[in-house]
């Protein structure tokens, strides 16, 4: 029987082409090794050659391995959508609320998740909107629309915050800080697997942590209370089922024991297009339940 023809989509314009570039190389590689045609197409800002692209090659189905902005925000799903392509991972609807972090949390208060509070600010409000801070310090600094922990500070005053430099015509997030454990939980088929505790040699999982190999210890499954278990699998499973996200995705938590801001857990994001690298954190999780790396993509491709 003849295998399907896949396209990987790779690179991209976001900050994350990096990391895109790596995962759509593992994924292309063990898409051939087991026996599918597969076209790699790296992604740049000229949408008509990628729909030209996709047209002449004429996939049976797409591998969406972009990351960030133009790939994990429902805008590549709009075309796949429009050129009537099946494609990995979650809908353009889905996705697009997912990589908001603002939406997301919108949807957390509507199903009852606890997340940490927030206020939004660009380069206009900025000033203003320091002056009236609630949130006591440390506290976080993000872009609404940026994966891979780019972009995000911890600052320890105000001096500090105000030395952070805001992109124009981008909106942000000043967030509490939660301090305590970071855990994150994968789903696949719907189902929620072993959490895993990041111990990082940095304040947070961040950019440097995630990519840079011996950065960060990974213990699987998290040595943390049942209780904590039981509602970090919970929480992953209904908002991963709320949003009617597919395939793969994976929610951050906080694990705070001490309850400094009244609550042990909180949910940071989900993310719908976890990395598919050797050191990205799904892969782990299937590979500790006796999936293999190869077995994952069969199954993210609806092969398994």
């Amino acid at each position: 029987m003849k295998k399907k023809k896949i396209v990987v989509l790779l690179g991209g314009v976001s900050a994350e082409k990096n990391v895109s570039l790596k995962t759509g190389k593992y994924v292309s590689k063990s898409l051939k090794k087991q026996g599918y045609q597969v076209k790699e197409i790296k992604v740049t800002s000229n949408k008509n050659n990628l729909i030209k692209s996709l047209k002449e090659f004429e996939p049976d189905f797409v591998f969406n391995a972009l990351h960030g902005y133009f790939g994990e925000d429902g805008k590549v799903q709009k075309i796949l959508d429009k050129l009537k392509l099946k494609y990995s991972h979650s809908n353009s609807k889905s996705s697009e609320i997912a990589m908001d972090k603002k939406k997301t949390k919108l949807i957390f208060n509507k199903i009852g998740v606890p997340y940490p509070k927030d206020i939004l600010v660009n380069s206009n409000s900025f000033n203003k909107k320091l002056r009236k801070l609630k949130f006591k310090y440390p506290l976080v600094i993000k872009p609404v629309n940026e994966g891979s922990s780019l972009g995000v500070k911890i600052c320890k005053s105000i001096n500090e915050l105000k030395k952070y430099k805001l992109k124009k015509k981008i909106n942000y997030m000043i967030e509490e800080f939660i301090p305590g454990r970071e855990l994150t939980v994968g789903i696949l088929n719907n189902k929620a697997l072993d959490i895993i505790e990041l111990k990082t040699k940095k304040n947070f999982y961040d950019y440097k942590s995630k990519y840079t190999k011996g950065m960060t210890k990974y213990i699987i499954p998290a040595s943390i209370p049942k209780n904590i278990e039981n509602k970090c699998k919970k929480y992953t499973e209904k908002i991963h089922k709320f949003l009617k996200c597919k395939g793969v995705t994976r929610t951050d938590f906080r694990f705070d024991q001490n309850k400094t801001l009244g609550k042990d857990l909180y949910v940071l994001e989900i993310n719908t297009q976890p990395g598919m690298t050797p050191l990205s954190l799904v892969p782990k999780m299937a590979k500790y339940k006796g999936v293999s790396f190869d077995k994952l993509i069969e199954n993210i491709i609806g092969e398994d």
